[in-house]
């Protein structure tokens, strides 16, 4: 299932993903996705692939619910459509929503006022 949550953001697809519980994997071909599992097991997990796109952030999401059932095997039986990854997309769509309006307010997420980024430790020394 995808969905493409228009910006701009705050933050990149990594960031955000790691803060709602992603955790970053790279295949063999290079190729990064973030998952995020049920419980303390393996498997069901979430499986995402991200992308920052147009400013916004685009995701493409499914249920991993079990391994590859063979070594050489990279197929694996997985939930491509449903309730469950559409509960699991509105979810990250209201944490998305929170950390722009949370930037444009000019607070963090514990509702705490932010002082406008500065240009980094450079720009803090040199005072651009």
């Amino acid at each position: 299932m995808t969905r493409f949550f228009p910006g701009p953001l705050p933050d990149h697809a990594r960031n955000i993903l790691r803060r709602l519980g992603y955790g970053e994997q790279q295949n063999r071909e290079g190729q990064v996705s973030f998952n995020r599992r049920f419980t303390n097991a393996p498997y069901p997990k979430y499986h995402a692939y991200v992308e920052d796109r147009n400013g916004g952030l685009q995701v493409n999401l499914h249920v991993d619910q079990k391994a590859a059932t063979y070594e050489s095997a990279h197929a694996h039986s997985g939930e491509y459509d449903g309730p469950l990854l559409a509960r699991e997309l509105d979810r990250i769509g209201a944490f998305v929503e929170s950390i722009k309006s949370q930037a444009d307010a000019g607070t963090d997420e514990n509702g705490a006022a932010v002082a406008p980024k500065r240009g980094g430790f450079w720009g803090g020394l040199f005072g651009s």
